[in-house]
């Protein structure tokens, strides 16, 4: 294969495993490695994916190396670092532009791997994509690593090319922390149009489906949408609600607990993980899409990933007004807005779709076409692209 001039080291996020970091990073990617307008390779921390990939490979056309760390052992960091500085060595190519691609902020896992890179040659680009003063601090270890990661991106600015922001929040924090030295690019959330093909079938009001899709932490809201619907099924025997994704198993335990105590249980499933193609077979089955995170500033900081897919679904979607949501979505025009952390208005928003069908279908195809215009990952990889050719 002809080298086509740019190699991008993906570093902080697994190219294969079903979460939306994954995703976003797919999406920007593929299309760019399926053109061959550049090469990639992937250095994994750990993987969430739940089919065994073994330790290094290629898959997708992208090299990728996992080299873990244990807790259970601090001395495992060393041979943490020279796994991975070695995949960064063995994977650069003399002539090309070599660039790191990081995903999210510098910290104590990537720093040495960051340094040894811009040590041998590479250039290094940060997708900022949410905002880590905000970070909820779930254990020691990881309280330690989202303080430095702070400290470390003020210094950011003197080792990084560009810096990449997923929303206007973070496109402005980024900008205000370049101080000019770099440039900062907006690069909002993806879809893959292609796992969206649209059949035809209109929503009828029979047997219909409400999707959710996430991580099940207290910033998705999940607990008022569950709350919501128990309240909708008491009138309406036709829905059923279809939960997926994979969290922090404290935040999936409670959710559980609630779904078990729930008058409406029966009509509650719950998938958990999925893999790519069971997801998305789901997914383009439902009717009803749910995005409910609360009004925090974590929320509103970031960009919830999964909003664009429920776009591209053409069906209809019930959003709160967080962050740049508002940017793209428009009450009664493509979606159905309401205020976080509002049970009554999400019951509202299910109950407007429950008895007028026909409303998914109109505001599902105003919907669609927002994500074809804004979030097509063809059209958005394409300016990822120039980012790079740029530095």
């Amino acid at each position: 294969m002809t080298n086509p001039g740019i190699h991008i080291m993906i570093m902080g996020v697994s190219c294969f495993d079903g979460m939306a970091g994954s995703t976003r990073v797919r999406n920007l990617f593929e299309p760019l490695i399926s053109k061959n307008l550049l090469q990639a390779g992937n250095l994994i921390y750990q993987t969430d994916n739940k089919v065994p990939i073994g330790k290094e490979g290629r898959l997708n056309n992208i090299n990728f190396r996992i080299i873990g760390f244990r807790l259970d052992n601090p001395f495992s960091i060393f041979s943490f670092w020279g796994k991975g500085m070695s995949f960064l060595g063995k994977s650069r190519q003399a002539g090309a532009k070599n660039i790191i691609y990081n995903y999210n902020y510098p910290d104590l896992k990537n720093i040495v791997f960051l340094m040894y890179g811009r040590m041998i040659g590479y250039k290094i680009v940060f997708d900022i994509i949410e905002d880590n003063r905000f970070e909820a601090h779930v254990g020691f270890i990881n309280k330690i690593r989202i303080k430095t990661s702070l400290v470390l991106f003020k210094l950011s600015k003197y080792f990084t090319k560009a810096y990449i922001a997923i929303s206007d929040h973070l496109y402005k924090r980024a900008a205000e922390n370049a101080k000019g030295k770099i440039p900062v690019y907006l690069v909002p959330i993806t879809v893959n149009l292609d796992y969206f093909k649209l059949n035809g079938n209109r929503v009828n009001g029979n047997n219909l489906s409400i999707f959710y899709g996430g991580s099940f932490a207290p910033k998705d809201g999940l607990e008022y949408l569950l709350d919501a619907f128990e309240e909708v099924s008491k009138k309406n025997s036709n829905i059923k609600l279809i939960l997926t994704g994979l969290g922090n198993a404290a935040d999936v335990d409670k959710i559980k607990t609630k779904i078990a105590a729930s008058a409406a249980k029966d009509r509650i499933l719950f998938k958990g993980f999925s893999s790519t193609e069971e997801y998305y077979s789901t997914l383009n089955s439902c009717d009803i899409f749910c995005m409910t995170r609360v009004n925090s500033q974590f929320a509103n900081a970031g960009f919830p990933f999964k909003l664009g897919e429920f776009l591209a679904s053409g069906k209809g979607v019930i959003a709160t007004k967080v962050g740049d949501v508002t940017k793209y979505l428009h009450h009664e025009e493509n979606a159905l807005l309401i205020n976080p952390d509002s049970v009554s208005e999400i019951v509202e928003a299910l109950s407007v779709f429950i008895n007028d069908p026909g409303k998914i279908n109109v505001l599902g195809a105003a919907a669609r076409k927002t994500a074809e215009t804004n979030f097509d990952s063809e059209k958005i990889s394409m300016e990822l692209l120039s980012v790079f050719n740029s530095i």
